[in-house]
């Protein structure tokens, strides 16, 4: 696979498959995160039916599938107004929060919606239930927290790719880009691959 190909595969619907599997190969306790999720997920669909839980699967699956878009192309938006004011304060200048614009990630329509159906689940809970939710609540911000970084900065190396076939005169910035994947790989605690 090249790396443009796995690039793309963060802005498609393969994003939280992608972000998935390299979390499992970044983050030893991912895969503890992970089954105890799917653990919870068995045992409520035991209580509650498949349905339900399906939706309340694929709502978190929309809500980080989203988030990833979004992160991605700011990703090479970043990557652009670097480009056409190189001088100017960057992204890595501010809060994660800040450059992923999370606010703004949220009120997407597609986020939104899952929200609702998310609000609605967890509270057709009982007390017990919601017990058991804790591990999908902690499955859904380890792929909240981590993907829409990884995703940027996704983005970010895509539009070294794509911006010369589209902006004339474009070039990439070896040297920010260099900034940024050491301070992605301080942030996460290891070297991230491209």
């Amino acid at each position: 696979m090249t790396n443009t190909q796995r690039i793309m595969d963060w802005l498609t619907d393969q994003s939280v498959d992608a972000l998935i599997h390299l979390l499992a190969e970044l983050f030893e306790d991912f895969a503890e995160v992970r089954g105890q999720y799917e653990q919870a997920v068995q045992t409520l669909k035991e209580e509650l039916g498949e349905e339900p839980v399906n939706a309340e699967a694929d709502a978190i699956r929309q809500q980080v599938e989203s988030n990833l878009l979004f992160s991605g192309i700011l990703g090479i938006k970043a990557n652009l107004d670097n480009f056409i004011n190189p001088i100017a304060r960057n992204f890595l200048d501010a809060d994660s929060e800040v450059y992923l614009r999370e606010a703004a990630a949220h009120s997407l329509p597609v986020y939104e919606i899952a929200q609702k159906a998310r609000n609605r689940f967890c509270a057709s809970l009982t007390v017990r239930q919601r017990e058991i939710y804790d591990a999908v609540a902690a499955y859904s911000c380890y792929l909240e927290t981590a993907g829409p970084k990884l995703a940027h900065y996704y983005g970010y190396l895509l539009g070294d790719e794509l911006l010369p076939r589209v902006i004339p005169g474009y070039y990439s910035d070896p040297v920010l880009t260099t900034r940024y994947k050491m301070m992605l790989g301080g942030c996460f605690g290891r070297k991230i691959p491209e």
